[in-house]
């Protein structure tokens, strides 16, 4: 799977040099918004998470608006908001931006999870999805649930992390409730599978802190709760005991993502950015899921001004592998914006990222 790049409408030429690689080239591409998404009736989202499977990826976005745009841009928000959307993305799609085809009913998009009875008004809660692995011939999606409070951007918190599973990529997604539960005791933004294992990146507060937090558990046993190990120091040392887990990463805010870089030979993690370095995206390096991770190798800033309003806050960086290009050597880049007085009226946009491995 390969985007076209040529619509970018902002390129960074500076050069940025980290103790692994070099960032030769940023190259901005713009909204995700397109045709898709007004055949999907979808005004804005965000999160945009990817993980593959047979055929291309599925990628999941969080709170998402519905209604239609003008001509000039202009939205007009009709018919609610819900979570999470998810979208199929083949690997033959060359175009950019991307040749969503997103899960819809007879009314656009439609959430690909369901509330539990006891989850009630659902006004009050969101299903905010996590990260995703097609594992066991079956597609995984990790969510949160949240309780809206208020009407403000901040005005929710968390309740708990759950699992979800379909057999078919772009369907519905049943809540998992092992034991009557539907709580699990990861909430990771991004799975993957290495060396017999699924690994889980989360964030984690640990001493009025944020930092990368690491379970890992058997792929035949993910649907398990009780089977979820979790760090809990170098070695790499693991426990069931969840309140004995260390940090993996100290000082990574809002969300994190963690792939494999076969030019670099390499993982990288991309985390967002926090209210000190509004627009800044990092990158850290490591030769094991579980580290020893270095400290930032590089840095990208998203331009101030983005979808005609400034930038106040970036978050939800997701890195897409299944897009990368020249074996790594291009890496592709989600990110969700928090625009001034835009409100709701945001939609996730991507760059491009040019390498140079140092010898």
């Amino acid at each position: 799977m390969v985007i076209a790049s040529g619509c970018s409408t902002s390129i960074s030429p500076e050069k940025q040099t980290g103790k692994i690689f070099d960032i030769v080239r940023t190259n901005f591409l713009g909204s995700l918004w397109n045709e898709a998404y007004a055949r999907a009736s979808i005004v804005s989202q965000d999160g945009g998470e990817s993980f593959v499977v047979p055929g291309g990826a599925i990628w999941a976005f969080g709170d998402t608006f519905k209604g239609s745009r003008a001509a000039d841009g202009a939205p007009h928000f009709a018919g609610g908001a819900f979570s999470p959307a998810i979208a199929f993305l083949a690997d033959n799609a060359t175009s950019y931006p991307p040749a969503f085809n997103f899960l819809v009913s007879s009314n656009g998009g439609v959430s690909a999870l369901d509330f539990l009875p006891d989850e009630k008004p659902v006004e009050r809660y969101r299903l905010w999805p996590l990260g995703g692995i097609h594992v066991n011939g079956q597609c995984y999606l990790f969510y949160s649930l949240i309780e809206v409070f208020g009407n403000g951007v901040w005005d929710f918190r968390g309740v708990g992390s759950g699992l979800a599973r379909s057999t078919a990529a772009l369907g519905h997604y049943e809540r998992l409730r092992p034991h009557g539960d539907w709580r699990f005791p990861v909430e990771p933004t991004q799975v993957i599978e290495a060396d017999g294992w699924l690994y889980l990146f989360g964030i984690k507060e640990f001493k009025g802190k944020q930092g990368v937090a690491l379970a890992r558990v058997c792929p035949e046993k993910i649907e398990d709760p009780d089977a979820y190990e979790f760090y809990t120091g170098a070695g790499p040392e693991f426990s069931s005991r969840k309140e004995t887990a260390a940090l993996l990463v100290r000082n990574v805010p809002g969300q994190v993502s963690v792939v494999w870089n076969p030019y670099l030979e390499k993982y990288v993690m991309a985390s967002s950015s926090d209210f000190d370095h509004p627009r800044e995206i990092r990158f850290h390096v490591a030769d094991a899921p579980y580290g020893p991770w270095t400290p930032p190798v590089a840095r990208i800033e998203v331009p101030e001004y983005r979808q005609g309003k400034r930038v106040e806050l970036v978050y939800c960086a997701y890195l897409h592998p299944e897009l990368f290009r020249e074996n790594g050597r291009v890496m592709n880049l989600t990110c969700s914006l928090g625009l001034q007085n835009a409100g709701f009226d945001s939609n996730c946009e991507m760059v491009e990222i040019e390498l140079n491995r140092q010898k």
